[in-house]
């Protein structure tokens, strides 16, 4: 597979820089969202191993999902795992996605590429075959290089999240965490397809598939009421995800500068601003997704999408649907708050007057209250 470093077989993965160079090719945002993930795994993590006298397991997967080119129904989910690794529940999640998607787990095979193959109803369908040879057989759209525009990849940003964040926290796990998933979906999976979806978190509890999807944006105001913008590609995952018999959690790190020029390192740098990262969270059904993609359509400037240019169409969310689980600084009640909502309740209910209260000026920059999605 060939990358915009050389050959994925001549990269160094072992060598931060190079997964530094691997990421620094993606908008700064991507940087900013994997030390959110992060933090969120540390969450996750303190979640009580039984929520309702169920066993919680949390698979260690990355998901993309893609859709034909020529036809909207017909989508792909393309689940990476580690072949070393016996996971609880990674069988039934493959068996669920394949009620919706034509799935295909995916492994890296250090040194030389990815290789894949079809599973139905948790089983290998087909045998393994090269990822590249198998994406031109499913595609009727010709390879397009993947190229994010400037504007959007501010080094800074990237070598404060990088360098500053995800090389300690990830240590030798680095080229696992960080470098292996932008590799397949920037330059083994985008290129066939016009956008490509990733499915955050995936746990089982007891004998329910959960997707805790986790986002870091800001609100915006519309007719006196603050709201948070989905995206429309987002929206019809979440749909099929319910449609698959998977629970979805859609949660969001509320940053406190309502600003889209400030990054993530707040959340590193200041305790203080991490009590004001007041931390949201939903459970999205069958009725709730149908509301949202049946709500008006919005568009978003071209910072919002992923490669810089062109504009992403979203969905509003009101701020009052979500409850309010607590803030970063305290990840043990957030903790607390998501085990609610896995077990169908919530104490605490986000108001307007909360996120107000918790925002903090950005006395250098304008503010832009355009809405992040």
């Amino acid at each position: 597979m060939m990358t915009p470093l050389g050959a994925l077989a001549s990269l160094d993965l072992t060598d931060p820089n190079t997964c530094f160079n691997v990421l620094s090719h993606d908008k700064h945002q991507v940087a900013e969202g994997m030390v959110v993930e992060s933090l969120f795994d540390q969450i996750i993590e303190r979640i009580p191993a039984a929520v309702g006298g169920e066993n919680v397991h949390i698979l260690d997967v990355d998901t993309f999902v893609v859709r034909h080119p020529s036809s909207f129904k017909q989508s792909y989910a393309f689940v990476l795992s580690w072949k070393e690794r016996k996971q609880t529940g990674l069988k039934r999640y493959l068996i669920a996605l394949g009620k919706v998607f034509t799935t295909y787990q995916v492994e890296y095979i250090g040194g030389t590429g990815f290789r894949a193959r079809l599973v139905r109803e948790g089983r290998p369908a087909s045998n393994w075959e090269v990822l590249e040879d198998l994406l031109g057989t499913l595609s009727v759209r010709s390879t397009k290089v993947y190229a994010v525009d400037n504007s959007v990849r501010k080094p800074d940003r990237q070598l404060a999240s990088f360098w500053g964040y995800l090389r300690e926290t990830y240590g030798n796990r680095l080229a696992e965490k960080v470098a292996v998933p932008r590799l397949l979906v920037n330059w083994g999976i985008q290129p066939w397809f016009r956008s490509v979806w990733n499915i955050d978190r995936v746990l089982l509890v007891g004998d329910l598939l959960w997707v805790l999807e986790a986002k870091h944006k800001f609100p915006y105001e519309h007719s006196g009421r603050l709201q948070f913008g989905l995206n429309n590609g987002e929206a019809y995952l979440i749909r099929d995800l319910v449609s698959c018999g998977i629970n979805v959690i859609h949660t969001i790190v509320v940053k406190p500068y309502w600003d889209m020029d400030v990054g993530s390192s707040y959340l590193i740098s200041s305790y203080n601003a991490r009590q004001s990262a007041i931390v949201v969270g939903r459970t999205v059904g069958k009725a709730e997704i149908e509301q949202i993609i049946g709500s008006a359509t919005a568009c978003s400037p071209g910072h919002t999408t992923m490669t810089g240019d062109g504009k992403l169409k979203y969905k509003p969310m009101t701020a009052s649907d979500f409850g309010l689980l607590s803030n970063l600084a305290d990840p043990d009640a957030v903790a607390r708050g998501i085990a609610q909502l896995l077990e169908g309740s919530m104490e605490n209910y986000c108001r307007d007057e909360n996120l107000r209260a918790a925002r903090i000026a950005c006395p250098v920059r304008r503010e832009r209250e355009q809405p992040e999605v």
